[in-house]
């Protein structure tokens, strides 16, 4: 146990560091009483920070090792111009689980519910005798849900284990059988909410009747609401079931991606690599990974549930190569100031998301919170989550985690102030382990945000979700994405056509959206009007299209290259319905004060924007493209001029058609380190 330090002494030894040139260590094995040095480091990042806090512009070194959080790691205005740096360092939010507390599960009833095959394989670990009582939901997530934190997690070896679950993953899930009550919807007025009943075909629940604590997980009625919802009752005579929870949309049947998987159940862990969590009794129990001996293996458990590290109102903080790790909240957060940077590091093993610039709303409470984001109220589409300005995420990978990469706010559409927030020459991949739609790679919002030399790939879902102006798209590679369900986009933005100026170019997106009525770039009911696209490379992208105009104007489609796209472009007309629906666009446009400085300078076509709308879409051009093995383009709704077919693979540097520019592919995607993001080790 570590001595506290008396108020007197954290003076006297602080007053003595002002005179030092600014540069602290800290080490797993320092002590908080030590000055700092090299040679006697301190042991919290605490008190390194207060250490910092005396002189302006401090460095603090991390020695390589892991530092474990109980609590946010919170830096604010007078923490500026403040670096933290590290050579195989980490922080992390999880505990280290003991060998002595991994056994062989004894219980004989426990040992009777298992799977044959794997009784005497599986192992339980006490988690409530480590000091955790505090087991997290695993439910209700997903689309129409706040973000929330994981579950507990385990981790072997830097792995997360996968929930056990039937049917397994990579096979198709239960059909969902005719319903009995859909539940009540979000449309619901005055109805007590209360969940939906279905029927199943199979017999697999009968072994289920001991499980006390089973979710479903699925698209119970469209193919872009993924949900998990507790079950309140299975009936294994009239083989139905019944969840506590509604769905969104209500309970449906017969669509191929109707399906549910029950998860959570003792009973099914089968596969290596499997865990059930049981918080009545405060265990784990789970199924080594392949090759994996538990007595041999680093085993850790996700405890905190707020974010590693929170920087508000500061300036210049920078954190150079600290990796953020095993946590079910979100790895950092940050709340306005100016130029904060995450660097080299690596963002894994979290239960939410890896970063979230700005304020987020909580649909369900109405309230604004660090978790999650970006939402907004209906009442108030300008919503400014007071991100900050230029801070940037750069040269970092981010995976394993659990719902989205990063929520990139910034900038005020009140004024159409850019932020100039941005993520640079990241990788981001496997970022849905909990929440599977709507949770992007990169979530943007705001005014003037940018994604830019990325890599973004191995998503069920949506790779970039967009909201708010003039956000800028370019030099990025993406690859499987939208890889489940039906009616989403790669790139998805809609049903606001004040929300307009994005610019998407020089980006390479394929094989993407492989079934269904999916796509590759989706602008949704009306949204993303004057967006232009162009210096891109498609291929394989989209399964019904690859541009998705779903009623929107003016976008421009111009200096591309289309490679085996079952439909270049398409023009949906569900713009229709939004456009007249409730009076929403009339509210949209209103709260925007089009008729007013900037607005109106900006965008003149939304002063007349209400009085046109019978004549919409229009201004749509879909010109200078090149088209290689393609379906044929339809001319309705677009202004089709210059486009090219051709049937062999075509040149990037001119694809003959006069005026092309050509697309420099070789900027595309990641590049190395720039001077100012590299990590400098300490000799």
């Amino acid at each position: 146990m570590k001595k506290k330090i008396s108020p007197r002494f954290a003076a006297l030894l602080l007053a003595s560091l002002v005179a030092r040139a600014g540069e602290f260590y800290v080490g797993p094995t320092g002590r908080d009483t030590n000055p700092g040095t090299r040679a006697l480091p301190f042991a919290s990042l605490e008190t390194a920070r207060e250490a910092a806090r005396q002189a302006v512009g401090s460095t603090v070194w991390l020695a390589p090792g892991t530092y474990r959080l109980t609590n946010t790691f919170t830096l604010e205005g007078r923490d500026a111009h403040t670096t933290y740096r590290g050579v195989n360092a980490s922080i992390s939010g999880g505990i280290t689980i003991p060998a002595a507390a991994v056994k062989p599960v004894p219980d004989a009833a426990v040992l009777q519910r298992l799977l044959p095959e794997v009784r005497g394989r599986v192992f339980e670990i006490d988690v409530r005798s480590l000091g955790v009582t505090d087991f997290g939901g695993i439910g209700p997530r997903g689309f129409g849900h706040p973000y929330l934190p994981a579950p507990v997690e385990l981790f072997v070896d830097d792995e997360p284990l996968a929930l056990a679950q039937w049917p397994k993953r990579g096979q198709r899930g239960e059909p969902i059988g005719q319903v009995l009550d859909e539940g009540t919807n979000h449309l619901a007025r005055g109805e007590r909410p209360h969940g939906g009943t279905f029927k199943y075909a199979t017999a697999r629940p009968a072994r289920w009747t001991q499980a006390e604590e089973v979710w479903i997980t699925g698209f119970f009625c469209n193919g872009y609401a993924d949900d998990t919802l507790k079950v309140k009752a299975f009936d294994v005579t009239n083989k139905t079931l019944t969840t506590v929870q509604r769905h969104w949309y209500g309970f449906n049947s017969g669509k191929p991606w109707n399906r549910w998987f029950a998860l959570n159940l003792l009973e099914e862990i089968a596969e290596p690599g499997e865990y059930a969590a049981d918080p009545k009794t405060g265990k784990l129990y789970f199924l080594p990974p392949v090759g994996k001996d538990p007595a041999q293996c680093r085993l850790e458990i996700s405890a905190l549930q707020v974010p590693l590290v929170a920087i508000r109102g500061a300036t210049n903080v920078v954190f150079d190569g600290i990796d953020f790790e095993c946590s079910r909240g979100m790895g950092v957060y940050i709340e306005g100031g100016a130029s904060n940077r995450i660097q080299n590091a690596k963002l894994h093993n979290l239960g939410e998301l890896a970063v979230c610039m700005g304020l987020a709303v909580d649909l369900d409470r109405k309230t604004m919170a660090p978790a999650g984001g970006p939402w907004r109220t209906s009442g108030d589409p300008l919503f400014n989550r007071n991100a900050g300005t230029s801070h940037g995420i750069v040269h970092c990978q981010i995976f394993n985690t659990g719902a989205g990469g990063i929520s990139l706010g910034g900038g005020d559409r009140r004024s159409l102030t850019a932020a100039g927030n941005f993520v640079e020459h990241c990788e981001l991949h496997h970022f849905n382990r909990w929440d599977r739609t709507y949770r992007g790679a990169v979530n943007m919002d705001g005014v003037g945000n940018i994604v830019r030399h990325c890599l973004i790939h191995d998503c069920p879902g949506v790779a970039i979700y967009l909201h708010g102006n003039e956000h800028l798209i370019e030099y990025n590679e993406i690859h499987h994405a939208i890889m489940e369900g039906d009616d989403m986009g790669a790139f998805y933005m809609g049903r606001d056509p004040t929300e307009r100026g994005t610019i998407i170019r020089y980006n390479y997106w394929h094989d993407l959206a492989p079934a269904h009525a999916t796509h590759c770039l989706y602008f949704d009911d009306s949204g993303g009007d004057s967006a232009q696209v162009y210096g891109n490379i498609f291929r394989k992208a989209g399964s019904l299209s690859t541009v998705n105009i779903n009623g929107g104007s003016d976008i421009v489609v111009t200096n591309n290259v289309f490679i085996e796209c079952k439909k270049p472009i398409r023009m949906g007309h569900g713009g229709n319905e939004w456009r007249t629906k409730q009076g929403r666009f009339e509210a949209l446009i209103k709260n925007t004060s089009c008729d007013k400085t900037p607005w109106r300078e900006r965008y003149p076509e939304l002063l007349t924007y209400l009085a046109d709308r019978p004549q919409m879409p229009r201004g749509n051009l879909f010109a200078k493209n090149v088209l290689a093995n393609c379906a044929a383009t339809p001319a309705a709704g677009f202004e089709l001029r210059d486009n090219m077919s051709v049937s062999n693979e075509p040149s990037l540097q001119g694809a003959g058609i006069a005026g092309f520019a050509p697309i420099p592919f070789e900027r595309i995607g990641v590049q190395q380190n720039r001077e100012d993001g590299t990590l400098r080790a300490k000799p």
